[in-house]
C-alpha cells in the first residue's frame, strides 16, 4: 500500500481541523498556509473529506471547513479510504470493493497471491482502523512542541 499526496495532505491538515472541533471553521487559506500546500490542491481534499462526511464547509467571510463528527469517532482508515478507496494492495483483495481481474490465470477463491493479500490488508486495517484522529492529533502537537 501506498499512500497518494492527497491522503498524506488530508493526514496533515485534519489535526487542525481537530483541535478547532466544536469551536470555529478554520479557512482553506490558514490551513494551507499552515502545511505549505497550495489552495487549490488542498480545496480538492477537504471536498472529499465534506463529500465523505467528516466535514462541514461553511460560506462567506469566517467561513471554512470545520469537523463534523468527533474526532474520537474517525479514524485514519476511514480518511485513507475516502481520499485513496481501498485499503487493499490488489484490488481481488479489497474488502469492500473486490474486484477479480478477468486476465488472472488463479481461482478467485482459491489463488495464493489474494489470500496472501488479504491477510496484508488485514494487518494494515487493523492498525488503521484503531489509530483515531483524536490520537494523531495528540502526537502531532507532542511532536510539533519538541521541534
Amino acid at each position: 500500500m501506498k499512500l497518494s499526496k492527497k491522503s498524506i495532505y488530508a493526514l496533515r491538515v485534519l489535526p487542525y481541523l481537530a483541535e478547532s472541533y466544536d469551536k470555529k471553521s478554520l479557512s482553506v487559506a490558514y490551513l494551507a498556509q499552515q502545511e505549505q500546500i497550495s489552495i487549490k490542491y488542498l480545496e480538492q481534499i477537504l471536498s472529499l473529506l465534506r463529500k465523505a462526511g467528516f466535514l462541514v464547509s461553511e460560506r462567506g467571510k469566517n467561513g471554512g471547513y470545520s469537523l463534523r463528527v468527533p474526532p474520537d469517532e474517525i479514524t485514519l482508515g476511514n480518511i485513507i479510504r475516502a481520499i485513496d478507496g481501498p485499503l487493499a494492495p490488489i484490488p481481488c483483495a479489497s474488502r469492500t470493493a473486490p474486484h477479480h481481474d478477468p486476465n488472472c490465470p488463479y481461482p478467485y477463491d482459491t489463488c495464493w497471491l489474494r489470500h496472501l493479500m488479504l491477510r496484508v490488508r488485514d494487518n494494515i486495517s487493523n492498525v488503521l482502523d484503531r489509530e483515531t484522529l483524536s490520537v494523531m492529533t495528540v502526537d502531532a502537537l507532542k511532536a510539533e512542541r519538541k521541534e
